[in-house]
């Protein structure tokens, strides 16, 4: 396989056209297609089928997509780490971040990153720790801050932050000190989590199992926007970070009170494949989210406790 093959077959798998790539690549189509009948010749299979609005993809087709993609994002990322230093960084870090701590962390990391790396293409996403870890294993990602990660395999795991839950929802203040609840009174309380295996989820029923405490959960929600709406709303209450619903917490919206009794903590680790080469950007990348989380936590906006000494 060439890598110029690869960029071709990438081409015309993403315009659903022969004819298509070859006006964007400015490649004549004979000798497009010619290239793409070498690679199905050195490979042994098919990789696209003809229909009346062009080609698409066969089952090979579609393993190679993902192989195509990732094999060109580490020649790129190759050559941009041979030519940068850490003074300089250069090149492009996929950074998954788990969904609850998008909003608190996603603002300041990507202005951050862009202020301090200019060379460096920091492409920022969030999602729910069950997907983020698999984007991890998948290699879709450089490398992801999640929760509770050591149970995954073939990763390094760098723990950087401890924070603890919250019962979060609307008018718990009665019956209370306005600051804690114990976690034997979370079953009076309709609850919205996570299904099983998420991370959250898995985590409080653990807890529940230990101290033989039930929890009321009614409803399950496996996105962020979802557990939202749903906390918003006051159809249920949330065992989450305070730091996700900070925005209603501040405006009065909705009341927050820290599980004790025993205590949910959790820890959020960055983690990347063992295998993975490490790029100068990608340690940039790593050293910023640790000082983000350092800087958010000396101003609690983040609740919890920095586990990584900040270089900032």
């Amino acid at each position: 396989m060439k890598l110029n093959q690869l960029k071709y077959f990438l081409k015309i798998a993403e315009l659903g056209s022969v004819s298509a790539a070859a006006r964007e690549l400015y490649i004549a189509q004979p000798a497009l297609s010619n290239q793409i009948s070498a690679l199905e010749k050195t490979l042994g299979v098919s990789l696209f089928t003809r229909t009346v609005k062009g080609v698409q993809l066969t089952p090979a087709g579609e393993k190679l997509v993902h192989h195509a993609g990732l094999i060109l994002r580490q020649v790129e990322n190759a050559r941009a780490d041979v030519i940068s230093d850490a003074i300089s960084p250069r090149g492009e870090v996929r950074l998954v971040v788990d969904a609850s701590k998008a909003y608190t962390l996603l603002p300041l990391l990507v202005t951050e990153a862009a202020r301090r790396f200019p060379e460096v293409q920091l492409k920022l996403s969030d999602a729910m720790s069950i997907v983020a870890s698999q984007h991890v294993a998948d290699g879709k990602v450089d490398m992801g801050l999640i929760p509770n990660a050591a149970d995954l395999s073939d990763v390094e795991v760098l723990p950087v932050y401890r924070e603890s839950m919250y019962l979060v929802g609307k008018d718990l203040g009665a019956g209370h000190d306005g600051k804690t609840i114990l976690f034997e009174q979370l079953s009076e309380y309709p609850l919205v989590a996570p299904a099983r295996p998420h991370n959250v989820r898995m985590h409080i029923e653990q807890t529940a199992l230990e101290t033989r405490r039930p929890l009321n959960i009614c409803y399950e929600q496996n996105t962020g926007l979802g557990l939202r709406c749903m906390i918003n709303s006051g159809i249920a209450n949330g065992i989450i970070p305070r730091d996700v619903m900070s925005v209603e917490l501040q405006r009065g919206e909705l009341d927050a009170l820290k599980v004790v009794q025993p205590s949910i903590d959790r820890v959020h680790a960055l983690v990347r494949l063992k295998d993975r080469p490490v790029t100068t950007a990608c340690r940039a990348i790593e050293g910023l989210v640790i000082d983000v989380i350092t800087t958010l936590c000396e101003q609690n906006i983040l609740d919890g406790e920095a586990l990584q000494r900040s270089e900032g």
